[in-house]
């Protein structure tokens, strides 16, 4: 059934067929997302790269994010599910070109593309999702596709890991499958549909059609460049003014990103220079313990926000956070235990935080949007995290070189209890604020 039917389902049928292709669609995004997060450990460790490059990439997988607004606003204008082919074709197809990339610069130049389309996904899946599922479904539907899209990463990634392990340069087979599985993803999402009285524009049958601007000629002028390039951000900071409970809880992202963002390039780098890591040792860590544990505990964490809101559910994952650099800086100095044991702890304590950071990330926007705004908060959400994702990883990269892997963990560990500190006063906040207009 196309959008074009969707006016014949009533809310639960809507509901429930969006539920069933979304979940179908999570098997995809696994498999896909066990390539993404392998990115700067390949570029690490097949491809030789300098920490200076590995960082880089990093910083552009974040900073891309920054351009979430301005793919929210082109989404506004000629449709959701048009721009999420567009996306696909350019952030996730675009791997097949795997096999030619066989330098660090080369690899680099490639996932530059990858990272330019990547924040796309985000504001397209939470409209669709604000305008498909009724509030007290959406953090159920998502932790089930976080334990669907975590399961299907865990098995990919054991996988993989064998492969690259055997033979390094595989990453250039292996990448263009996983582009392609991601595409599919995003192709199920464009075809999802869409409630009566929405009239987002939808992608036709084919796909030369998903390349047509719908920008008048006139607005390619300068002055409608620069507007074009202005109002996004404009419009994103008259949100703020208006919305204190949601710039705060943006603070506490920042916090929490900080910390997350400096570990980025650390990580990798640590594994492979000072733990001395094999890819099928970086692949249970990483992938398979993270994966899994975000999968398990997933659905748990998705009623935990419908039912306590997600400022509440962020005060305990910040705060579970802190312990993830505290054993990776224990790595190196417990005898008792070797290296890799204490990595798999570490990654243990990561995804338990994360399970909830994962929920509260990708929908807890919704809860302080109005009606119909879900896809635009975030929009503004995503690119926060391109703002502390130029910052983050330079700023880990430094305090490694400067001082140490040790201070880089300590730092993080501030910034994750900070975050859930400011989280608990904002919870307080809130409720003191909803008692005085009651």
């Amino acid at each position: 059934m196309n959008a074009a039917h969707a006016h014949n389902l009533d809310a639960d049928a809507l509901a429930s067929l969006t539920t069933r292709r979304y979940l179908t669609g999570m098997v995809f995004q696994g498999v896909w997302w066990a390539g993404y997060i392998l990115f700067p450990f390949v570029l690490a460790k097949s491809l030789n790269a300098s920490g200076a490059l590995v960082t880089l990439a990093v910083t552009m997988d974040t900073a891309g994010m920054m351009l979430a607004l301005y793919w929210g606003h082109l989404m506004a204008r000629s449709g959701r599910r048009r721009w999420l082919l567009r996306g696909g074709l350019g952030g996730r197809l675009i791997l097949l070109l795997t096999p030619l990339a066989t330098t660090p610069v080369a690899y680099v130049a490639l996932l530059g593309v990858v990272h330019f389309f990547g924040s796309i996904v985000y504001p397209a899946v939470n409209g669709i999702l604000q305008a498909n599922l009724p509030a007290d479904r959406r953090g159920r539907v998502f932790g089930k596709g976080a334990l669907i899209q975590n399961l299907s990463t865990a098995v990919t990634s054991l996988v993989v890991g064998a492969l690259l392990d055997r033979d390094p340069t595989l990453y250039r087979l292996i990448f263009p499958v996983m582009g392609c599985a991601g595409f599919v993803y995003l192709l199920i999402l464009s075809r999802l549909p869409r409630p009566a009285g929405d009239e987002t524009v939808d992608p036709p049958p084919g796909f030369t059609e998903i390349f047509r601007l719908s920008r008048p000629r006139a607005d390619l002028r300068l002055a409608g460049v620069i507007n074009a390039l202005v109002t996004p951000f404009r419009d994103a900071v008259q949100t703020y003014r208006e919305d204190r409970a949601y710039l705060w809880y943006e603070v506490n992202f920042m916090l929490y990103g900080m910390a997350f963002m400096m570990l980025n390039p650390v990580v990798p780098l640590y594994f492979t220079e000072r733990l001395d890591l094999g890819y099928d040792e970086i692949t249970n860590a990483r992938v398979l313990i993270a994966s899994v544990g975000v999968a398990v505990l997933g659905p748990l964490m998705g009623r935990m926000m419908d039912r306590f809101h997600p400022v509440r559910l962020c005060i305990l994952a910040f705060a579970v956070l802190a312990g993830y650099p505290v054993a990776l800086a224990l790595a190196e100095s417990m005898p008792a235990l070797a290296p890799v044991t204490m990595a798999y702890l570490a990654f243990g304590v990561y995804a338990l935080g994360m399970s909830g950071v994962n929920v509260a990330w990708h929908v807890g926007s919704i809860t302080f949007a109005p009606s119909g705004q879900g896809g635009y908060y975030q929009g503004i959400h995503v690119t926060m995290v391109g703002v502390r994702g130029v910052i983050g990883p330079l700023a880990g990269y430094a305090v490694l070189r400067m001082l140490g892997f040790r201070e880089v963990f300590a730092t993080a560990g501030i910034f994750f209890l900070l975050a859930s500190v400011s989280s608990v006063l904002l919870w307080r906040w809130m409720a003191q604020h909803k008692a005085r207009e009651v």
